[in-house]
């Protein structure tokens, strides 16, 4: 190789750190792999005659250290000896050297002794060097850098410092330490230890060891993925699908860090090699998700579901931990019917397969944001109404709860028998329970049957009655009534198989009718419809009387093409 292109090679490899103190990561390396049982690394200032002084970086470390053939071997293979002139390829040691150069440095100095040699080796600003013996002991490799610079340099360099072995090193299995020795950084604190306990910033999380990997994993909003080798990182970054491509929606709201002996980076340092050894990490990775983590999120709801007060925090907790759960895949939570992860409005811990139960015999669940009359009344009927977060009544917004819910009975149906048969006939079944699991008010309403009630209004309620039972309708008593539903959706009709306090709306398909019943109806008297009609009638009683007979049936979604018959029918009841 000649001068050219070695000059050329090193520079590529100066280049391609994104920082300029990325080389701290390198040099910690070199030293873990000396097997030194800790690093220091310490600053210092020299001020000059003028506004400019000289900056020493130092890495110390005590490790096994380096002789001759070390050094002319594998760290100065990629620099031109003053005296030797050697022009050879890249040596080991040589690749995590090179980045010191990155900091453009005056000059490298570098102390070293092995097998009783002790030796200095210079390298100028052109990466040039001279090699000598040192006659004083050295244990380790001590390697200092000196830098141009004023006061505010400086302390921008101690601060960048720490900053850069906080990333890097904090997970170190070596220790690692920084001391400020200058005057002018006395305000930043003196001596202080890099390292860090091993864990990741998440809502929820676990730690889990395997053999030669060790892993910290969590629930989080903002994930950050962390790969390690013996500590030192070897990425950490916010957009997962850098490097993990297609797992990355995997761990979309999963954050982590993982230790194992299995990574590495590549040449260029800059992310996580790809490769067999890659892909067992990830498996132990996706394990620690579907085992202990899972585990520790289905245990914290379960202690939540079972506290008898909450708190908002409580509150706000819960909606949060439930969102994590709706993002697994939907499949994981066919099996978690025993566990106690769902509240109602009313405070009592309920297990899934609860709310299968309800499914199965009301054709819905239930879920609102707050306790209401509506919802104690169904209580008592022993109809739970789960808390959820922000479900607004009559439309789908599938919050957390919801999404969870809407899952696992999707899971669970689809399997049996009913459900089975409506897949073969082609029904969405997914689509079906996503509208099964409703705010209580879309679906029920206070109902109050009036006994006092003006002419006008009790005469088109028995028109429309009449009108009804002349075109064949099935419906049995239809009387006058209040009913109290939301007031942003006020409910026309309520309808049931009795008159009771707690009647249905008669949306369509929320009523499902007995093959022979003849449902009893109650009239909002107090809706804006039924006012006009009222007023109607005073001027087209069969009119009035086929309208509100028509909103029975439009509300039901029945027999609409019957219109003629409807109309003849409301003529002849008003004759």
């Amino acid at each position: 190789m000649d001068a050219a292109l070695n000059d050329e090679a090193v520079e590529n490899l100066v280049s391609q750190f994104s920082s300029s103190l990325d080389f701290y990561r390198e040099l910690v390396q070199n030293s873990i792999d000396a097997g030194s049982s800790s690093v220091e690394v310490w600053m210092e200032f020299e001020p000059g005659d003028g506004v400019e002084g000289t900056i020493s970086i130092h890495v110390d470390d005590f490790g096994e250290g380096m002789n001759e053939e070390i050094i002319d071997d594998q760290l100065t293979k990629l620099f031109s000896s003053t005296k030797e002139n050697d022009l050879t390829k890249i040596g080991k040691f040589g690749i995590g050297f090179v980045s010191v150069f990155a900091l453009q440095p005056k000059g490298v100095l570098i102390h070293t002794g092995r097998d009783g040699e002790c030796w200095e080796v210079f390298f100028d600003a052109d990466r040039s060097f001279v090699k000598g013996r040192l006659d004083v002991p050295v244990e380790g490799t001590q390697i200092t850098m000196f830098v141009e610079g004023g006061r505010g340099r400086y302390r921008e360099l101690v601060r960048g410092t720490r900053e850069s072995l906080r990333k890097w090193c904090s997970h170190s299995d070596t220790e690692i330490f920084f001391e400020d020795r200058s005057p002018v950084g006395a305000d930043e604190g003196g001596g202080e230890p890099i390292n860090a306990p091993f864990e990741v910033a998440a809502d929820i999380s676990v730690s889990v060891d395997r053999p030669g990997t060790e892993i910290s994993i969590g629930f989080s909003h903002a994930p950050v993925y962390g790969f390690y080798n013996k500590g030192l990182a070897l990425a950490v970054t916010t957009a997962g699908h850098e490097i993990l491509e297609q797992r990355a929606e995997r761990y979309g709201h999963i954050g982590f860090k993982i230790k194992s002996r299995y990574l590495e980076h590549t040449l260029s340092r800059e992310t996580v090699m790809r490769d067999a050894n890659f892909d067992k990490a990830m498996a132990m990775l996706l394990d620690a998700v579907t085992g202990p983590l899972r585990d520790a999120l289905l245990g914290e709801l379960e202690l939540l579901c079972n506290q008898p007060e909450w708190s908002l925090a409580d509150r706000t907790r819960y909606q949060s931990l439930m969102g994590y759960l709706a993002s697994e895949p939907r499949d994981s939570l066919d099996t978690l019917g025993p566990r106690a992860i769902l509240r109602t409005v009313d405070g009592r811990g309920l297990r899934l397969s609860d709310a299968k139960r309800a499914f199965d015999r009301d054709g819905r669940v239930f879920v609102a944001d707050a306790p209401s009359s509506l919802t104690a009344t169904l209580a008592k009927r022993e109809v739970p109404v789960f808390l959820g977060g922000g479900t607004r009544v009559l439309e789908a917004v599938l919050e957390p709860v919801s999404r969870v819910l809407s899952s696992y009975l999707w899971l669970r149906w689809r399997s049996e028998p009913s459900g089975l048969a409506r897949r073969v006939v082609g029904q969405d079944l997914l689509a079906h329970v996503e509208a099964s699991v409703v705010h209580p008010e879309s679906a029920f309403v206070h109902a109050r049957a009036l006994t006092d009630v003006d002419p006008a209004v009790q005469g088109l309620v028995a028109d429309a009655a009449a009108t009804l039972r002349a075109a064949n309708q099935r419906y049995g008593k239809i009387i006058a009534g209040k009913l109290d539903g939301s007031p942003e959706h006020p409910c026309l009709f309520a309808m049931g198989s009795e008159l009771s306090p707690v009647m249905q709306r008669t949306v369509a398909g929320f009523y499902d009718r007995g093959w022979f019943e003849r449902p009893k109806v109650v009239v909002n008297t107090e809706h804006g419809h039924f006012r006009e009609l009222v007023e109607l009638r005073g001027h087209d009683r069969a009119m009035a009387a086929y309208c509100l007979a028509k909103s029975i049936l439009l509300d039901e979604n029945r027999n609409l093409d019957d219109d003629d018959a409807l109309v003849e029918a409301a003529m002849e009841a008003t004759r």
